[in-house]
């Protein structure tokens, strides 16, 4: 791992851990065999963290998205940062993955509390 690689992964665990956890655990380098598409092992984590944890994830995302997701290539910032193994050919893959994570957690929130819910 190149210290560059070991940074990026350092501020994901450091500024975004909830964040960091929900998405390392579930699209790691084994989630074509666990799941089958990346968008299932969303669903999968999305199952199995409870509200105020999705909550928390959710907060971490727009965080996340407002500094590292902001940048043209986010790729590095998902892959390296939060574990991410799903190959991206162009960065606007990797910020639309990002987006159906934001989607599927913003609806699964709001299904429990209120279709006014915000982060």
């Amino acid at each position: 791992m190149s210290r560059k690689t070991r940074d990026i992964r350092l501020e994901a665990e450091g500024r975004w851990p909830t964040l960091y956890q929900f998405l390392g655990a579930y699209c790691h380098q084994d989630w074509p065999e666990d799941y089958g598409t990346p968008e299932a092992a969303v669903d999968a984590a999305i199952a199995d963290y409870l509200l105020p944890i999705r909550q928390q994830v959710l907060q971490e995302w727009r965080d996340w998205n407002s500094t590292r997701g902001a940048e043209y290539d986010p790729r590095s910032a998902v892959n390296d940062g939060f574990g991410v193994d799903v190959c991206f050919e162009k960065p606007s893959d990797a910020r639309q993955f990002m987006n159906m994570v934001y989607d599927k957690l913003i609806v699964s929130v709001r299904n429990e509390t209120s279709k006014d819910w915000k982060p």
